[in-house]
């Protein structure tokens, strides 16, 4: 499940307990921009580790599953973009994370089958 979904989720359940509950308010409590939340929820801006430890420590999540599941689907989509590198510094510069990350992710993606590095440059996900 990812943190976007858990977050949906917790707002569903507060607009089921009070129907007048915003997401002014919502954004409100967890110290954020309602322009940010809106925007988080609705898939146009990506969810950074950074975010996501300060909005799950907030609603009391265990936040270092959901920091490295959105780096991996980060990084997965970044492999369509055109002109990828495959590159952990090019990686790590683009998705906005450290190279310790980047390369946790990628160790994880490859020994879950979900990447795979066919050469210095070819990698593909089956």
């Amino acid at each position: 499940m990812s943190f976007r979904t858990v977050l949906q989720s917790e707002f569903d359940r507060r607009i089921a307990r009070n129907p007048r509950y915003s997401l002014r308010a919502f954004a409100r409590t967890l110290g954020i921009a309602h322009t940010t939340l809106s925007r988080f929820l609705s898939g146009q801006r990506r969810l950074t580790a950074r975010a996501i430890r300060r909005i799950g420590a907030t609603l009391r999540l265990d936040v270092e599953a959901h920091c490295s599941a959105e780096n991996d689907r980060a990084l997965l989509a970044l492999l369509t973009r055109p002109g990828f590198r495959a590159s952990s510094r090019w990686i790590a510069t683009m998705l906005g994370i450290t190279i310790d990350e980047v390369n946790l992710s990628l160790q994880r993606l490859v020994r879950e089958r979900r990447l795979i590095m066919a050469g210095g440059n070819s990698w593909v996900t089956p």
